[in-house]
Order: structure tokens, then sequence, then C-alpha cells
């Protein structure tokens, strides 16, 4: 976010909330983080069944051609990737009584610029997410596309 931009939302809580009702500020601040976490833990679910689901029928899928199985490898790693970067970004903790400024504008920057670099983090991963799912999608579809170039389907025949 740029600086004007944080500047006039510190004056714009300021107003609304009072230079003297510090608490209040904290707790608005302390929303905005829950917020963010609770999406963050979203994403790390979709992770998790992306890996459970890859876990049955991941080998099925892969099996289907070298382009199915380089979009589900390349989907899970992506899908990975932006669970760590979440992980990394967003839901490592410093407490909002750590962050330094002896006034409320000044702890207000600090919390404000806190809180807009984990909200960059969790963009960059739900970007991530959603192209690992579409090329997991893909792999599904390439799957589903050539349903009998299956190792030893044929045989069978």
């Amino acid at each position: 976010m740029p600086e004007e931009s944080r500047q006039q939302e510190i004056r714009r809580i300021i107003e609304v909330y009072g230079r003297d009702d510090v608490r209040s500020i904290m707790e608005m601040v302390e929303r905005h983080f829950m917020v963010l976490h609770l999406r963050s833990q979203v994403l790390l679910g979709l992770s998790g069944i992306v890996i459970t689901t890859t876990g049955f029928s991941g080998r099925l899928i892969a099996g289907t051609n070298d382009l199915a199985k380089w979009l589900i490898i390349s989907g899970v790693a992506l899908v990975m990737a932006a669970a760590a970067t979440v992980c990394y970004g967003v839901l490592h903790l410093r407490w909002l009584s750590q962050h330094p400024g002896q006034e409320i504008e000044q702890w207000l920057d600090t919390s404000l610029a806190y809180r807009d670099r984990k909200t960059r983090f969790y963009r960059i991963g739900i970007v991530m997410t959603m192209i690992g799912l579409t090329l997991y999608v893909g792999s599904i579809f390439v799957m589903l596309w050539y349903p009998l170039d299956f190792p030893g389907i044929n045989s069978i025949r």
C-alpha cells in the first residue's frame, strides 16, 4: 500500500476511534489479522485436500501420459509452495504489543505495514494456489480425455 494511503487510513482510524481509545484501535487491528489468519487456514485446508486426493489417485492420474504427469506434479508442487508461502508470510507471529511506536500514529503505521506485508504474502499464496489447482484439474481433465491410456488397460482387452 502506498505511504499516502496508509497515512490516510491512520487519520481515518483516529477520526473514528479517537486518539485516546487505544484499546478499540488495537482490537480493530487485531480483527484484521484474524481475517488474514482464518483465510490462510482455508488455503492450508485446500492444500491438505490436494495432498490427500493425490495420495489416493495421483498415481492413476500421472499414469495417463506425460502431460498428465507434468500437470499433476506441477500442480501439487505449486500448491505446496503456496502453503509454505502462507505459513512463512502470514502465519508467523509478532504480537501487536511488540510493535514499536510511542504515539498511536507511529504504532498504527508499524502495525498496518505489518498487516499489509502479511496481506501481500496471502495474495501471492492465493495466486499460487489457484494456478496449482488449475494445473491439478488439468491433469484430471487429461485423464478423463484419455480414459484408456493407462498402463495395463490395453492388455486386459
